[in-house]
């Protein structure tokens, strides 16, 4: 008797979102992260629940603390050198501090923490806009040649951490830029053997640029920050040119 064909099966699961509705659920979570950052200010423990609507965060400084990721950033305040004011309001950087298992200290913190969670419930208004764009933006993660959804928070394409995509993403900047970088600057700090890296780096075809910013030398390499930039000629040369002084709210011993 001649077999007969069967039908192959049909994948189970859901079927992938089209761009629009990837676009919906981003900007809902985008709308839910502000709500948060809001009430964060005032209580903590209940904006920032691992049961409510951004329970995400408070699972991914769980994970985090687990794999000791803090400990591979440098330190840094939370008082901005530009406008002088605290940009992460005093309880939610003890919450962030006491989940991630560091100590409770202000306005020092782990950079990391400070710089990728911390600006994430900033609400702080900045020439530069609010401190959580660079990672809901899209602009970072373009300039480093990364898919421009890379480093939103609430999105684990691998079951990384934001703060992991983000260590994974800037340290090979930090330690070895490669030919084809826009700038590189180390700025020696007298008392220590390291220096301060400044590095900005642009994608193909991608119009901005991204800074990446942090320790160098027989310490380590120890991220502090990284922000899109407009890295246009005029820019890079007035940044070349800067006086050697730490910037970007770094902590030096």
């Amino acid at each position: 008797m001649p077999r007969v064909a069967r039908p192959s099966p049909t994948p189970s699961g859901p079927a992938p979102l089209d761009a629009v509705a990837v676009r919906a659920l981003d900007a809902e979570a985008l709308r839910a992260l502000d709500a948060a950052a809001r009430a964060a200010a005032d209580d903590p423990d209940g904006a920032l629940h691992p049961s409510g609507p951004v329970g995400w965060l408070a699972a991914q400084v769980d994970a985090d603390r687990e794999r000791e990721t803090f400990g591979r950033w440098g330190r840094s305040s939370v008082v901005d050198e530009l406008t002088g004011a605290p940009v992460v309001p005093g309880p939610v950087l003890a919450w962030l501090q006491r989940r991630a298992g560091l100590p409770v200290e202000f306005p020092g913190a782990d950079a990391g923490l400070a710089h990728v969670y911390g600006y994430l419930l900033s609400t702080a208004a900045t020439p530069f806009g609010l401190k959580r764009d660079r990672w809901t933006g899209g602009a970072l993660a373009g300039a480093l040649g990364l898919d421009p959804r890379h480093l939103l928070p609430w999105h684990r394409p691998d079951g990384r951490t934001l703060l992991e995509r983000v260590t994974d993403a800037v340290l090979p900047v930090l330690a070895a830029p490669g030919p084809g970088a826009l700038l590189v600057r180390d700025d020696a700090v007298p008392g220590t053997a390291d220096a301060l890296r400044t590095v900005v780096v642009r994608a193909q075809g991608v119009g901005g640029g991204a800074l990446v910013y942090g320790w160098v030398g027989p310490g380590g390499v120890r991220p502090v920050t990284a922000f899109p930039v407009d890295a246009s000629p005029r820019w890079l040369r007035e940044t070349g040119s800067l006086p050697p002084v730490p910037r970007y709210n770094v902590l030096v011993p």
